[in-house]
């Protein structure tokens, strides 16, 4: 994990004072949601004010402990979003396995001006693999993950006997994909299922990479244009 100076610089780094920021839906994001706010109150950065967009009701719960000043989309665009994504490829795209609002992730990544996606350096590699997580409705929600079995073996995600429930009260459907497909095959003909809703694939989106383990690189698209 992430030391807190090392919070601290990425926060220093990327977000300006006036800015509207969002975390993506985790429990790392929940982590760093509160180093934030601590960072603003004690003055460890330089910014007097930013809003926050929360993507959770825990998010926004926890903002509102910390007395910060929320914004939602409808009424601002997101200037810096962080999101800790679960595996990156070299050409910034990545997978994010744990959310329970890939909608509302999508829409933040979307919003972003800069998209952060940070990871450790063992999920890091030359391309994606594995499991990869659709929000589905829960209408004939078996029938969407039958249609899923096309790109591999699919299975409702379960939590203590029940459907996993996203934000927006969804389900979760778990897709462990075959290799012969491409990130752009899964990403778009899924979504021509239509009780597919969105998917844990996020391409092209991140503008920055941040890779830690013992020590930090920081990469930017830009530089590999």
């Amino acid at each position: 994990m992430l030391t807190e100076s090392a919070i601290e610089q990425f926060i220093a780094k990327y977000v300006k004072d006036g800015d509207v920021v969002s975390i993506g839906t985790n429990h790392i994001g929940e982590k760093f949601l509160v180093k934030l706010a601590i960072a603003l109150e004690h003055e460890h950065i330089p910014i007097n004010q930013i809003k926050f967009v929360p993507t959770s009701h825990r998010l926004a719960a926890i903002a509102s402990q910390l007395g910060m000043e929320m914004t939602s989309l409808n009424d601002d665009e997101i200037d810096v979003a962080f999101e800790f994504v679960d595996q990156i490829d070299n050409d910034f795209n990545f997978i994010k396995r744990n959310s329970y609002s890939l909608v509302r992730d999508k829409m933040i990544a979307q919003s972003a001006a800069t998209l952060v996606a940070i990871t450790e350096q063992a999920n890091s590699g030359k391309m994606l693999q594995g499991r990869v997580p659709f929000e589905i409705s829960s209408f004939g929600w078996r029938r969407t993950v039958n249609q899923l079995e096309m790109f591999g073996n699919a299975r409702l995600r379960m939590e203590k006997a029940t459907p996993a429930k996203t934000e927006s009260g969804n389900y979760l459907a778990d897709v462990n994909i075959d290799g012969i497909f491409s990130l752009e095959d899964v990403e778009y003909k899924s979504k021509e299922i239509p009780g597919v809703l969105e998917t844990g694939l996020f391409i092209g989106y991140a503008d920055k990479i941040v890779i830690h383990n013992k020590k930090i690189q920081v990469l930017s698209r830009m530089e590999y244009k």
